[in-house]
């Protein structure tokens, strides 16, 4: 059968006392170092998710920023459409009033052209009558009654 003797015990001591040693010497600071990494690691998913947090509403802010900067966009674009539709319509306005003082000076050109054409016809008329008149009656010193004629005509003209 089995004997139990001095060296079993001993053996089983020894068994005992390696089993203490390396559970102070070995298994504690291999637990700590474990637990040490652990929170570290734990550490890093809080910073990693503070960041992710941060990140998201840096995101978040950044689309504001763009969505407000679009907005004034269009309004910058809407203001300037504004203003340029004002100033074409002025241009437009100026460059009536201008055409229009044109046509208006063309037609007093040609108004005082007419009459010129007129005066100078009346004229001519006048001394056509006045030498036919003359030699109708033979006399070419009848001044009064050209100036006469000249004066009737220029009052119907």
């Amino acid at each position: 059968m089995l004997e139990i003797g001095w060296n079993l015990l001993f053996t089983v001591i020894n068994l005992v006392i390696l089993f203490v040693a390396m559970k102070i010497f070995l298994f504690k600071p291999v637990r700590n170092i474990i637990a040490k990494r652990q929170e570290e690691a734990d550490a890093a998913k809080n910073e990693a998710e503070t960041m992710a947090a941060e990140a998201k509403q840096t995101k978040a802010e950044y689309e504001k920023a763009l969505a407000r900067t679009k907005e004034e966009r269009e309004e910058v674009l809407a203001t300037a459409r504004r203003l340029a539709d004002d100033e074409a319509e002025k241009i437009l306005a100026d460059a009536r009033e201008e055409a229009k003082e044109i046509r208006e000076a063309a037609e007093d050109e040609g108004e005082r052209r007419k009459e010129r054409i007129i005066a100078e016809a009346g004229k001519e008329i006048a001394d056509m009558v006045a030498g036919a008149t003359a030699k109708a009656m033979g006399d070419s010193d009848d001044s009064a009654l050209y100036d006469a004629f000249l004066d009737k005509v220029e009052e119907e003209a």
